[in-house]
């Protein structure tokens, strides 16, 4: 009696257990740095650039200065979509 209810209950369990955790799952949101170059300073520095990515319409800048993806001119540039 124990074994059969054991055969039952236990795969039961263990897809339940796999759907409520299936639907647990969060989207969190990557924030990517943006580099740009401090003229004043001579130096690289970075932000968090929220918003900003690879692809977009408008070149995303902070202080005026534009975005890169990394600490080089050589590197892409960064957009963001503005309606």
């Amino acid at each position: 009696m124990k074994s059969n209810f054991l055969k039952l209950v236990l795969p039961a369990f263990a897809i339940l257990l796999a759907v409520g955790l299936a639907f647990a799952t969060e989207d969190r949101a990557v924030f990517q740095d943006g580099h740009y170059y401090d003229t004043a300073e001579q130096e690289w520095r970075s932000i968090p650039a929220e918003g900003c990515g690879e692809t977009g319409n408008t070149l995303c800048k902070h202080l005026g200065y534009q975005l890169y993806s990394m600490p080089s001119f050589g590197s892409t540039p960064l957009r963001k979509n503005v309606p």
